[in-house]
């Protein structure tokens, strides 16, 4: 079953983007990670003197903290501290130490019984240890980590906490360089095919990079090295960027082609999404509402996302691009996130496609999301559609949008302007 971000996490998330942005390039915002580990005897406490112990914990921490800094409890035995306009890595170390200072000589008080707690910190402050909220929680956590297996009370990140293997290693290097000049990352277009028309209207933009070696490398992968390298804010200035450069190419090309582009859910806890797509859109003079965000990992958002993540949506609304939900119908992508969202699309994932000719269950399911999300105004495309019969059906349903191997797989885009300029009877 599919596990749901603790919503202090995101909460957390949410406070130390926007802080990071209120910093500017000048300020450095911190984090601690921090893990508060029990007397054993604590954990033959009842579930009543459980939330005690956390509340007297949380309360001890709070009163360790300046009056800028916030506290997010994440799971009853982690802690995340977001320390906003630091003067220097030091605050950080002094900080740490006086989060465990407010354990080391006094016990905790439960009803008589008197319960050590030790605490192990880990910190990491921006912009050395990562350029963007998520990698910089990361950093933090890695550093709490690296300490409590070390039996350390707290530490610092250090890249050195994080080994590669030659393998991965060689990878890492290689997508640096990508970003400086070297063997560069491509957007490839794969055909969303409209079904009423039979019209190429749209196109999915995917991810694709070659290695030194000239060998292509998996894009989960890639994403993953991304975010493991803290190159996930510059890589979203990239893809905004190259996807309005592309979406003007085909406008010259005499295609009016709209085109989607994968955002994850915790981009929307960038503040600075919103800002990077208006810039690329301006640069190159593209309608925002030729350009749809598919919003992956949706079950990181949920009602307790915060202010951040609302504001961030509303500017995309106002901005006018368009949002879809990717992977529809797995997890939790279910109807009240469709509704909260305010989608103008949905993507029913490939695993309800890939079986619908022989599983009635399936079938059904796809029906239902295509009535459902009609009933709300909400274009459905299908994805993963490989065989005629299988396109037969979901235009029965009414399905809007066809997207798969039955059409083409993804293409550079060379190669997609000529297959699109033949399907529309476009001289060369």
């Amino acid at each position: 079953m599919e596990s749901r971000t603790p919503p202090g996490f995101l909460a957390a998330l949410s406070e130390l983007s926007a802080s990071m942005r209120s910093a500017g390039e000048a300020g450095s915002v911190g984090v601690i990670s921090l893990v508060v580990l029990p007397d054993p005897a604590a954990l033959r406490l009842s579930l009543e003197h459980v939330r005690k112990f956390e509340r007297e914990i949380d309360a001890r921490l709070r009163a360790r903290l300046r009056a800028q800094d916030s506290l997010f409890p994440i799971d009853g035995s982690e802690w995340l501290v977001v320390l906003p306009r630091l003067s220097s890595a030091a605050v950080l170390t002094l900080g740490m130490l006086r989060l465990e200072q407010a354990f080391i000589d006094t016990p905790v008080q439960l009803d008589g019984m008197a319960l050590q707690a030790q605490v192990v910190c880990g910190a990491a402050i921006s912009p050395d240890h990562g350029q963007d909220a998520f990698h910089l929680l990361q950093s933090a956590r890695i550093a709490c980590l690296a300490a409590r297996r070390g039996a350390s009370g707290s530490l610092i990140y250090e890249s050195g906490m994080e080994h590669s293997s030659s393998g991965v290693a060689l990878l890492e290097r290689d997508l640096r360089a990508a970003f400086s000049g070297g063997n560069e990352l491509e957007l490839h277009l794969q055909p969303k095919v409209h079904v009423p028309s039979g019209e190429c209207r749209s196109a999915e933009a995917l991810l694709r990079w070659r290695d030194s070696r000239g060998e292509w490398v998996p894009p989960p992968v890639v994403v993953s090295l991304i975010g493991r390298l803290g190159l996930r804010h510059r890589f979203n200035r990239w893809l905004f960027q190259r996807a309005a450069q592309t979406l003007h190419t085909l406008r010259l090309e005499g295609l009016e082609v709209h085109m989607s582009i994968n955002l994850s859910a915790t981009d929307l806890y960038d503040v600075e999404v919103p800002d990077l797509i208006e810039q690329a859109l301006m640069t190159w003079g593209v309608r925002a509402s030729s350009l749809c965000l598919e919003i992956t990992e949706t079950s990181m958002l949920d009602d307790t996302e915060g202010d951040g993540v609302a504001d961030v949506l509303k500017r995309l609304r106002l901005l006018g691009v368009s949002l879809s939900i990717d992977d529809f119908g797995t997890g939790f992508s279910g109807m009240s996130r469709l509704k909260r969202l305010s989608v103008q699309e949905v993507k029913i994932d490939r695993s309800f496609i890939v079986d619908l000719v022989s599983s009635a269950r399936d079938r059904e399911i796809a029906a239902s999301i295509i009535e459902l999300s009609h009933r709300l105004g909400v274009h459905v495309t299908a994805e993963g559609v490989e065989h005629e019969q299988t396109a037969q059906m979901l235009a029965a349903m009414g399905c809007d949008y066809i997207q798969g191997f039955l059409y083409s797989r993804a293409l550079a885009l060379p190669d997609f302007i000529a297959w699109a300029r033949a399907r529309a009877g476009i001289a060369a």
